[in-house]
């Protein structure tokens, strides 16, 4: 495939309303909207222009088996129950053609850098992921896994051996769910054994931390005291975070001033959460996001993931990250124009971190770029378009057939 050549012209770029110059896979010039003739094709007017999304919390070993296994109830619950079910049966081969088939999906809609956690319940598919990794890095796409111990690590007898094992066997985050354990001291525990595990392997860290609406869970106050003390302001994710919805609000102020300080990273996932959050309330029903406004507001580092494409907790989803933004903005009252273009711009900024940092586009480097066809935050949040996807200068991501889902005829 031939790499493009041509204009964006008075499009959005960041603050600024540029015309974009590609020429041989590179940005070639970057100048002020029409103030000049610009020789050459044409290959977007108006718009925006941004780079790729970064994707820090989906799960690829359970993607596009939600009609295998029915969530009848629709809880986080009978989620568990039903992949556990299923995980001992899986092979390399389905959990590498299901997984492929989402990061195409992925990166139809602009996303090129994406973190799976894998359950180590199943070492197939922490072997399947992390040989896919190294597959899809020679196509572009950067794939991170994260050795996710989904019913605990210290629940059973040998959860920890197998955790352990999965994160040896060259996982590039390790991670814990504190709140699963048996006891309140056994999550903090977890979360102990996740950043000495990280130190000696020397990955990071990823949680599923406090999913739960539960006040009473403070497992990230855990996280953030173990950054702090070893120096860890940008190697450690703290997923989920729900239960700070029901914190009072004292301690969610300590909470996010700790989150602040230590530089833990806390990734919302809007998509699953909402509908799996607050389902033993009456009626008001929490919405079970965590506090997104208020941890913006002080400055934390915070992302959003999809979480669930097609499994066995969200069906719904179709890696398409603009549509978990535009739940937040909806849940989270976040709906003010800077708000909006604040949690817009999460996708292609701070959801970067854990990547080594977001991207940029200047004169020079590899045009590898979004052009989106609208530039206001608001409309591509309401419309959730697909970007025109360019990586070295050609264009990539064709769009999946409708009915492409696992269930699909």
């Amino acid at each position: 495939m031939s790499r493009v050549s041509g204009w964006f012209l008075g499009a959005r770029l960041g603050a600024q309303q540029v015309d974009l110059g590609v020429s041989d896979g590179f940005v070639t010039a970057i100048e002020e909207a029409g103030s000049a003739a610009r020789p050459g094709a044409v290959l977007g007017s108006g718009g925006r222009i941004t780079p790729h999304l970064a994707e820090p919390h989906v799960h690829l070993d359970a993607t596009q088996i939600g009609a295998r296994v029915l969530n009848v109830s629709g809880t986080l619950q009978e989620g568990i129950a039903n992949w556990s079910a299923v995980r001992d049966e899986l092979t390399a081969q389905d959990v590498t053609a299901r997984a492929r088939q989402t990061v195409s999906w992925y990166v139809s809609w602009g996303c090129t850098r994406i973190r799976t956690h894998v359950d180590t319940g199943s070492l197939v598919a922490v072997d399947a992921l992390l040989r896919l990794r190294e597959s899809l890095a020679h196509e572009g796409v950067t794939l991170q896994v994260a050795a996710f111990p989904q019913e605990g690590i210290l629940r059973a007898p040998g959860r920890q051996q197998a955790w352990e094992e999965a994160a040896r066997r060259g996982c590039d985050a390790v991670g814990a769910i504190p709140h699963f354990e048996r006891t309140t001291a056994e999550g903090a525990r977890s979360v102990a054994l996740a950043f000495q595990l990280a130190d000696r392997l020397d990955v990071q860290v990823d949680l599923h931390c406090d999913e739960t609406d539960d006040p009473g869970s403070r497992h990230l106050e855990v996280a953030c005291t173990e950054a702090l003390a070893r120096g860890w302001a940008d190697r450690v994710i703290a997923g989920h975070c729900t239960a700070m919805h029901s914190y009072p609000d004292p301690i969610a102020a300590r909470a996010i001033e700790q989150v602040v300080a230590s530089g833990v990273q806390v990734v919302c996932n809007p998509l699953d959460n909402v509908v799996l959050q607050g389902r033993h309330d009456g009626y008001p029903r929490r919405r079970g996001l965590t506090r997104m406004d208020e941890l913006l507001a002080a400055g934390a580092t915070v992302g959003i993931g999809h979480d669930s494409v097609v499994d066995p907790w969200y069906r719904l989803g179709d890696a398409n990250l603009v549509r978990a933004a535009a739940m937040l903005v909806h849940v989270g009252q976040l709906t003010g124009e800077a708000e909006m273009e604040a949690v817009l711009s999460l996708l292609w900024g701070s959801n970067h971190r854990c990547f080594g940092g977001a991207p940029t586009l200047a004169v020079g480097q590899p045009a590898d770029l979004l052009w989106w066809p609208v530039g206001d935050a608001a409309e591509i949040l309401r419309i959730a378009p697909r970007p025109a996807v360019y990586a070295n200068g050609r264009r990539i991501g064709t769009p999946p057939p409708r009915g492409s889902g696992a269930d699909a005829p």
